[in-house]
């Protein structure tokens, strides 16, 4: 009788022991996924704040007589420098394994290289946060739609309700740029440069989007290399028939390096972002950058904001703050719900 109920009592300790370890993998397993949505949203956060300091230096670098093939030339080395030392670092294994992965690389640099060509010369017809406005405005619009198409990722109401938040307050800033337009502006230049903008932004989309593909089977090393390889070879042979002025003082040169390494680790931390958070939500999450683009546009160009861009900014920290909650939090409880109906799943059938 005692050897029966030292048996069943080591059964049920056995038991007891094997729910507080599955517990445990459990609660760890939550953080790990909170952890992992947290990091996203921040490395996308940072990579909106990086890439908002560049239409106000680029500008000021253009209008001394860089090109916009100098920029794109000298920015993505960089990020291709990096990329190549990861490369070498890890003895990562660059071929493509098939023709069609090998296409959807050369793609992704030739829509890059298209996306920013066309978003550069727009700085030039019209104030770079303009710009901007206008191009994260059409930029999630084509996500959307391509994203749905091609990746089969269903945004969120959250993700659809924050995005529209950050588009009517980048609307706002753009109505306010050209409600306060300087007379001497030519309306087809701004014409110009409103077709030119829109039209990078969807080379930006399926950019983008590509690249969410590509990463679900290549390493993002992989993808950076042949991209930026790509941009950076086609750039230089521009810039060797387009550009005149190489040599820059001082004070422009620090702001061209600025741009460059700005421009640079903002598509390091872009990729970064872009394998942890859907794709709707990056690109939602990047129109915070319009934010940094017109401060900065105030403090180095002189445009001085409006009303209009105190309640644009205001829109577009709303729509951001709504995504950030629900990547970082209401992601968690559906994780925890989802992995609680599968233990539930395996109960039943077990």
């Amino acid at each position: 009788m005692t050897s029966c109920s030292d048996v069943d009592d080591s059964k049920k300790m056995e038991k007891l022991f094997q729910q507080l370890k599955s517990k445990d993998q459990k609660k760890g397993t939550d953080w790990r996924l909170c952890f992992t949505n947290l990091l996203g949203v921040a490395a996308c956060l940072v990579s909106a704040i990086l890439r908002g300091l560049v239409p106000a230096t680029s500008r000021y670098v253009q209008d001394r007589g860089y090109t916009a093939y100098q920029i794109i030339l000298f920015s993505d080395a960089l990020v291709l420098l990096v990329a190549l030392f990861i490369v070498v670092y890890h003895r990562t294994n660059i071929l493509p394994t098939d023709i069609n992965q090998g296409v959807r690389l050369v793609f992704q640099g030739a829509t890059r290289l298209l996306g920013m060509i066309f978003l550069f010369k727009s700085y030039k017809l019209m104030p770079p946060a303009q710009v901007e406005a206008i191009y994260d405005a059409s930029a999630p619009v084509f996500v959307l739609m391509l994203s749905c198409i091609f990746v089969k990722e269903n945004p969120t109401r959250a993700t659809i309700l924050g995005t529209l938040w950050c588009i009517a307050g980048v609307i706002l800033l753009g109505y306010g740029s050209f409600v306060n337009k300087s007379p001497s502006a030519d309306t087809n230049d701004v014409v110009l440069a409103i077709v030119l903008t829109v039209i990078g932004s969807l080379f930006f989309s399926i950019y983008a989007v590509g690249g969410k593909i590509l990463l679900e089977y290549t390493p993002r090393a992989t993808i950076v290399t042949y991209t930026n390889t790509i941009t950076t070879v086609s750039a230089g042979i521009a810039a060797c028939f387009t550009s005149s002025v190489w040599r820059l003082d001082p004070l422009t040169a620090t702001v061209l390096a600025s741009t460059c390494i700005s421009l640079g680790l903002g598509i390091l931390f872009y990729y970064f972002s872009l394998k942890l958070v859907e794709v709707n939500a990056v690109i939602a999450l990047l129109q915070f950058r319009t934010v940094i683009a017109y401060c900065l546009q105030w403090a180095i160009l002189g445009f001085a904001p409006t009303i209009y861009d105190g309640l644009g900014v205001t829109c577009i920290l709303i729509g951001t703050f709504y995504i950030v909650i629900w990547e970082v939090i209401v992601r968690r409880k559906q994780d925890q719900h989802r992995t609680l109906m599968k233990e539930l799943d395996l109960q039943a059938t077990s």
